[in-house]
């Protein structure tokens, strides 16, 4: 079984206070985007994990997610699960997340369990507040911790150029950085900021206030992907990956040149969730 895990950008993430439970209550649109990293998973008569590039331990997402559905399902996982990173780590593109959610449907799929879909989502949201959104892709409201998934309308008449400087931030660290602004931002305020049939949201991200003066180049990028001519650019989650959107691939590929210096460029494009659904199985041999 050879499956693919798609990253995801923030369209738009407002972090509204803290909560009771010590994380942070937020709203953000999240949309699935063509740049996966690939899983391969076949049957063997003990559990491997192998991450290509990275060293691999009991900590990690995939990792924890195998000995999760082993609780669920009631079933020693017996296989060999390899993991081939493209999508960079520590940018705010949710890859080790992507990873989590699509082992968990490879794994039901190759015990053909019946793990019903709420305890599926707990489990997962335990993991990590974006892994559920995974399970659904295309575009969709995040609140709650951003676990707390509501799938909206696909817009994907759109392109994206995505850039990754040399510079990881870690969820916990950008965080830490943050003071919630004394402001209103009720459910409705931040979906009316949607632009119907645009294809983006009027982007705003939080932590660009406090991401941005510590790392410069950020801050750089964005102006100077706004100057190549994007709609609208913003900071990707926690960071580090900023994207541009235009309104189509030959604009986006016009910009490619401005950005190349700054970092790891990608020209994507959004997935619907009809299409991020079917491509996350990539290759199934039975």
């Amino acid at each position: 079984m050879q499956l693919q895990a798609f990253a995801k950008i923030n369209l738009d993430l407002w972090v509204l206070g803290r909560r009771e439970d010590g994380y942070h209550e937020v709203q953000t649109i999240l949309q699935t985007i063509d740049w996966a990293d690939e899983i391969q998973i076949e049957p063997s008569d003990h559990f491997e994990f192998i991450e290509h590039g990275i060293e691999a331990g009991e900590d990690n997402l995939v990792v924890r997610t195998v000995r999760g559905f082993e609780k669920l399902a009631g079933q020693l996982v017996l296989a060999r699960i390899e993991l081939f990173k493209h999508i960079p780590s520590g940018a705010g593109l949710g890859g080790g997340s992507a990873d989590a959610a699509v082992t968990m449907l490879g794994l039901q799929r190759l015990y053909n369990s019946e793990i019903a879909d709420p305890a599926v989502a707990q489990f997962l949201g335990g993991l990590g507040s974006d892994i559920p959104f995974f399970l659904h892709g295309g575009r969709a409201l995040g609140t709650g911790r951003g676990n707390e998934i509501t799938t909206m309308e696909d817009e994907t008449d759109y392109a994206l150029l995505v850039i990754v400087p040399p510079i990881a931030i870690t969820t916990s660290e950008a965080y830490s950085w943050l003071t919630v602004p004394d402001k209103s931002n009720t459910i409705k305020r931040f979906c009316g900021q949607q632009v119907s049939g645009s294809g983006e949201a009027q982007s705003g991200n939080d932590f660009e206030s406090v991401v941005f003066p510590r790392h410069p180049l950020l801050s750089e990028i964005k102006n100077e992907l706004l100057r190549a001519g994007a709609r609208s650019a913003a900071l990707s989650g926690t960071g580090s990956a900023i994207f541009g959107v235009f309104s189509n691939a030959e604009e986006a590929a016009r910009a490619v040149p401005r950005v190349a210096s700054l970092g790891e460029v990608k020209l994507t494009r959004p997935l619907s969730r009809p299409e991020y659904l079917r491509r996350i199985w990539g290759v199934a041999k039975w």
